[in-house]
Parts: C-alpha cells; structure tokens; sequence
C-alpha cells in the first residue's frame, strides 16, 4: 500500500533535514564511555555482588517499566523533538548524578537515566517513520533505522576503544561524567529537529488540525487508546511480545560481558596495557552490534517480514549453544555474535509494528513496545543474576538460553497465527 499523501505535499521536503539530524543525534549520543566500565565501576568502586547490580537494574527496570507508556503518550501529546531533546538533556544530568553519588544514593541517579531514557525511547522512532511518511518513503525505514542504530554503534564503538585507556590513566568517575557532554549535545541536536505531523488528520488533510484534547486528560487518553491499538491488533501484540523475549534473552550474555572478562584476569583499571586489552575485549560485541543494525533492513528485504524475525531467533539459538559448554575468554566471539543478533531485532520488529499504528499514537504504542520488552528483561536480569552469583556464567546464560528456547518459540507460532490472519496493512502502512 502506497504512503497516504500529506495534507500539503510541499512542505513535505522540509522534513527531509530530519533524516540527517536524526543520524547525527543518534551518533553524538552514543558516545557513552560509561557503558562498556560500568559493572566494573559498581564492583570496584562500591564492592557491589552480582544479585546487588541485578536488583539494581530490576529497580531500572521497575522504573522503566512505570514511566515508558507515560513518557510515549508525553511525546505523542507534546512532541517527539522536545521529549527526545529533555530526554537526552535529562540523561546528561543523570549520568552525572550515578557518576558523584556514593551507594546507596547513586540509585537516585540510575533510576534517573531510566526516566529519561523512556522519553527518548519510541519517540525517535516514531519521529524518523513521521519524517519519512511526509516525504513518502516509509518503505525505507529499516533502512535509515538501522543506519542510524550502526552510528550510534559506532560512536559507542569509539568509546569502548577510549574506555578502557582512559580508566587507566584517569579513573571510573571522571570517564563516566565525560559521557554527560555527549548526550547533552545531542539534546540540543534533537531540539532543532522539525517536529512532524502526528495526527491522522494532519497528514490526509481530513479534519481539524486543532482536534485534538487540550485538558489535562490528554496523556491519559493518549494511553489508553495507544494500549487499545495493541491489544486489539493482534498481529501488533504478538510482534512486541515476540521481539521483546528476543531482546531480553539475546542480550543478557552481554550483560555480564565485563565481570566475564575480569574474571579472566584482564582489568583496565591495573595499568595502561590491561586498559587496552580490556577495550579490545570488549570491541567485537559493539562491531556486532553495528553489523546487527546494518544487515536488519537487507535481511528485512529479502527474506520478507514474516521470516527476518524467524531467522533472528534461530540464529540466536545457535550462537548461544557454546556460552553453555564452555567458560573461556575465546566466548566473546559469541558474544558478538549475539551482539549482531540483539541489533537486528528493534528495526525489524519496529518496522513491522510502524507499518500496523496510526501516527496518533505511535509512540505510546512503540513505548509498550519498549515497556514489554523491560518487563522481560527485569526478569530476566533479576534471576539470572542470583545464580550466576550461586553457580557461575553458565547458569545465568542457560536461564536466557530455555526462556528464548520455550518462550521464543511459543510467543513465534502465536505471532505468527495472528500475521496470517489479518490484513497486511492497517492505518498507516
């Protein structure tokens, strides 16, 4: 189905500036130099166990999980440029509080990061598919996603390098607080984004423009029919119930990918030379990450929309069958593998999912997207935590392992049922 022209086509090469901006928000953004240190940090610097920094990130999670439908409807309500915009400002101050506060308190900064990591999270993609359906090239979605998520990959990629180094010769506190001027660029950069058309009448030109709410109920109404369209559309459901099992699992190996090193007596905190060798551990999970968000949008194209998830899923299944064999520092090859796979599944299932929602409420409804796969990932995390803390590696990634084996496999057949049944396309393909 061809892209519905917008209310005045003319306008419609002024979004086009949206698409570069949108990738250089997303490359200044990913410079965090935190990420690839921080468990590190949590350990070193606070002496802090394994189920400490799980329940720190089931208490993340909890707070991603109140705040990520809320935030969508704001950003469907208000605009996605000015939610990402604070969202990125917002994470820039949060990244500073987790950096300066000693624990307990430097919960109040993490839990933080998670609020305002909700703004942004739905919001920039529901921003990028708008711009593209005011030019009329909602076809290419996958793509400009993809390359985007590989920029932000990138410039994540050149922090990993500089992390390690830099922990040696400065310390965990001041890399983390580097990583603030980065996402409080991209703020800026998000709000000289043009905001696109977000309702329906906007965009066919039916209607009033000024139709909808202006009462403090807004944000709730937004919710409620943003929750509406998912369960209703069952082909939608399915899809987030899928791709969220997918994220959730694929990516918990990575989550231990820095005490996993450490225990194999490489610490960048030592010297110089264990600094680089830790970077170098850690480079080939964020070139499969890059590699993941590229091919999305070739595998999209040829194996269809029916199978690229399929395919995502039963490669992970094959890569994740040697994190349960063996305990060996040659495993971040795997890692990486699982890395590839992890970035391929949020342009799939997001490009599935836009094709399926009205502009109304698209990024409530990407935002239950995001609030799903946070619930499973809480889960997840929580338990796989406790045994790694009991037993070793091995028995937190065969946990991941059964969950994406059953429930992957139960959460497929159901979606896939569902995108038989219906109709191809909905309201806004």
């Amino acid at each position: 189905m061809s892209d519905p022209a917008p209310a005045d086509p003319a306008p419609g090469s002024a979004f086009a500036r949206n698409i570069p901006l949108y990738y250089l928000f997303q490359f200044v953004r990913g410079f965090h130099f935190w990420l690839p240190i921080w468990f590190l940090f949590l350990q070193s610097q606070h002496g802090l166990s394994y189920v400490q920094i799980g329940l720190m990130e089931v208490l993340f999670g909890i707070a991603t999980i109140l705040a990520e439908v809320p935030t969508g409807a704001i950003a469907d309500r208000f605009g996605r440029r000015v939610a990402l915009g604070f969202g990125a400002l917002g994470f820039a101050g949060a990244t500073v509080l987790f950096a300066l506060l000693n624990f307990p308190a430097l919960i109040v900064g993490h839990l933080f990061m998670s609020i305002t990591r909700t703004l942004m999270s739905g919001s920039d993609d529901a921003l990028l598919f708008d711009s593209l359906r005011q030019l009329r090239k909602t076809d290419e979605y996958e793509r400009h996603a993809g390359r985007a998520s590989a920029l932000a990959t990138a410039s994540l990629l050149a922090a990993t390098i500089l992390a390690g180094p830099l922990v040696s010769v400065l310390d965990f506190r001041t890399v983390i607080i580097i990583s603030a001027v980065g996402m409080g660029l991209a703020g800026l950069i998000a709000l000289s984004l043009r905001e696109p058309p977000r309702r329906e009448s906007d965009i066919s030109g039916d209607g009033d423009q000024h139709s909808s709410p202006r009462s403090g109920t807004a944000v709730v109404n937004e919710i409620r029919i943003g929750l509406r369209i998912a369960l209703r559309t069952p082909q939608v459901l399915w899809a987030i119930l899928f791709g969220g099992i997918l994220l959730a699992t694929l990516d918990l190996p990575e989550f231990f990918i820095q005490p996993f090193v450490r225990s194999h007596g490489v610490d960048p905190s030592l010297d110089l030379a264990q600094g680089l060798t830790y970077s170098s551990l850690m480079l080939p999970s964020f070139v499969g990450l890059m590699a993941g968000a590229i091919l999305a949008a070739p595998l999209a194209a040829r194996l269809g929309e029916r199978w690229s998830l399929p395919a995502v899923f039963i490669a992970g299944l094959l890569v994740f069958i040697p994190l349960l064999l063996v305990d060996h520092l040659g495993l971040v090859a795997s890692l990486a593998l699982l890395a590839t796979a992890t970035a391929a599944v949020h342009p799939l299932a997001g490009g599935y999912i836009n094709r399926r929602i009205p502009s109304d409420q698209r990024a409530t409804v990407l935002s239950i997207f995001s609030l799903c796969t946070a619930v499973m990932i809480t889960i997840v995390i929580g338990s796989a935590s406790a045994l790694v803390d009991a037993f070793d590696f091995r028995a937190g990634f065969t946990l991941a392992f059964a969950l994406l084996a059953v429930g992957g496999l139960i959460l497929y057949t159901t979606w896939r049922r569902a995108h038989l049944r219906q109709s191809p396309l909905q309201t806004s393909a």
